[in-house]
């Protein structure tokens, strides 16, 4: 879930799921997080990947847009955490054989797109011809709230988030600004007990990070629209950097804190800094 979470609380979420699409019972207290961050400009950090013991990698991914491309990030997304996990490069000539966790790839979709409550992306659909040298398969679900979605049934923790940004949909749908729709969403979960005690002590974090990823999401949308208007490939990667950036500058005006901004935007500290003092703001 896109929800900013300590430690603690990004265990206790990733076992929710884990458990209800695997059987395993698997303690929060045996789950080390993971996660990347920067690994693509526009997708600042996968979602939440974790480590159960030596034995399992786990990458989830949420998406609010449907993407065929999944298996391919997901092999880079793996490519880096093995990478981190090796202490020296020397390790890969060893004669004897290095035992790694073995990756499981998931992706939690509640985008608009009509897809099935469950499918199977394979990497080897995107080759350019037959081939069946390499292979990597991704799980994908439909976490739209339906009342006969078997995940959402026995996952309580992915049930809540469907039924947030259900309600932040229909307050958008009933014209509603955007934050005035987080909002309401959030006080309709606090007061239903729908994971009531995490609204209740990561309110405000959850708030900017919602906001920011839907107001980024519609921002990235429009740069690359404008792109494919001036017939210019280059035109999209200058048009991300520009809303990027101006997402920046709405984030300092609001005050978030400059870790939050960089971690969020993928914007480098010196970056945030001109943004600031371009715009007549303090730092």
């Amino acid at each position: 879930m896109p929800f900013p979470c300590k430690s603690k609380y990004a265990r206790n979420l990733a076992h929710g799921p884990l458990s209800a699409l695997t059987g395993r019972d698997v303690s929060p207290k045996d789950i080390t997080i993971t996660t990347l961050r920067g690994v693509f400009f526009n997708d600042i950090k996968n979602d939440i990947s974790f480590r159960i013991g030596d034995r399992d990698i786990i990458i989830m991914e949420h998406q609010s847009s449907w993407n065929p491309n999944m298996p391919l990030r997901m092999l880079w997304y793996i490519a880096k955490l093995y990478s981190r996990q090796l202490d020296s490069l020397e390790l890969i000539y060893r004669s004897s054989l290095i035992h790694i966790p073995a990756p499981e790839f998931y992706v939690f979709y509640n985008g608009s797109q009509d897809e099935p409550d469950d499918q199977k992306l394979r990497l080897s659909s995107a080759f350019s011809h037959a081939a069946d040298s390499l292979e990597l398969t991704v799980n994908c679900y439909n976490i739209n709230y339906s009342t006969q979605n078997k995940l959402l049934d026995s996952c309580y923790e992915l049930r809540c988030y469907s039924i947030f940004v259900q309600k932040v949909r229909d307050g958008i749908q009933d014209g509603l600004e955007l934050k005035t729709a987080i909002r309401q969403a959030i006080t309709y979960c606090k007061t239903h007990d729908i994971l009531a005690d995490y609204f209740q002590k990561n309110e405000s974090e959850v708030f900017d990070m919602v906001n920011f990823k839907w107001d980024q999401k519609r921002a990235l949308e429009v740069a690359k629209e404008d792109g494919f208007a001036d017939g210019i490939a280059v035109g999209e990667i200058r048009g991300e950097r520009k809303a990027t950036r101006k997402i920046a500058l709405s984030l300092l005006k609001k005050g978030l804190p400059v870790g939050v901004i960089t971690d969020s935007t993928n914007l480098s500290l010196e970056d945030v800094r001109k943004i600031a003092k371009d715009n007549g703001l303090a730092f």
